[in-house]
């Protein structure tokens, strides 16, 4: 999870805060969410795999949101039998 806010940027897993950065190395730009893979030339041959799983990116402007309630959102969302939203203004 990822939280920008208040002039620094968190990065946590399951939780767990990982490493914050401060106002130094905050965005300067607008900025896109793009999901892509590399796959780079390897030392072997063969068929190669790639599987990506994002099930959700939630966001709220101007607000913190804490794991639990972004599950909670979530949940709902399974809940409904709602697979897909899309709330982002196109730029």
């Amino acid at each position: 999870m990822i939280t920008a806010m208040d002039g620094k940027v968190t990065y946590s897993v399951d939780g767990r805060v990982v490493f914050t950065s401060d106002r130094t190395f905050l965005p300067r730009e607008h900025l896109g969410v793009h999901f892509s893979a590399w796959l780079v030339d390897l030392p072997f041959k063969g068929a190669r795999d790639w599987d990506m799983r994002v099930n959700w990116l939630y966001h709220q402007p101007d607000r913190a949101v804490p794991l639990p309630e972004v599950q909670k959102a979530v949940d709902g969302f399974y809940g409904s039998g709602t697979p897909y939203v899309n709330t982002m203004p196109r730029r």
